[in-house]
């Protein structure tokens, strides 16, 4: 049975408050859970975290997987990579880089003197 350490939502809407539990990990986000590791409060001031670090060391040592969520809120998340410009932002960009060649050019025939064509002489 594939165990995963996550934070389950049990607050009301618009406020938030999570559980660290130790749970199946193909279970739903507030299904049942295996045993109760802490608990999580993002509204207070500095944000409470109340962690029971021998039971959760007890689930790491028998093959217990630490969610994303979890892992930020100890500290320990990995970095995300930045994210890609919308979509808007992208056309605004090729747009822009389409015009540059076009005014390059316009602005390099302003510079050449126009040739005028030769007359023979006779």
């Amino acid at each position: 049975m594939p165990v995963k350490i996550r934070l389950m939502r049990i607050g009301a809407k618009s406020r938030p408050f999570y559980r660290v539990v130790a749970v199946d990990e193909r279970r739903k986000r507030t299904g049942a859970y295996l045993e109760l590791l802490g608990t999580y409060n993002p509204l207070t001031e500095p944000k409470e975290i109340i962690l029971k670090k021998e039971r959760i060391n007890y689930w790491m040592e028998h093959g217990a997987v630490p969610s994303d969520g979890y892992l930020r809120i100890i500290g320990k998340a990995p970095q995300k990579p930045p994210r890609k410009p919308k979509k808007a932002q992208e056309k605004k960009a090729e747009s822009a880089v389409a015009q540059e060649p076009a005014k390059e050019a316009q602005e390099s025939e302003a510079e050449t003197p126009s040739e005028e064509p030769k007359k023979e002489e006779v």
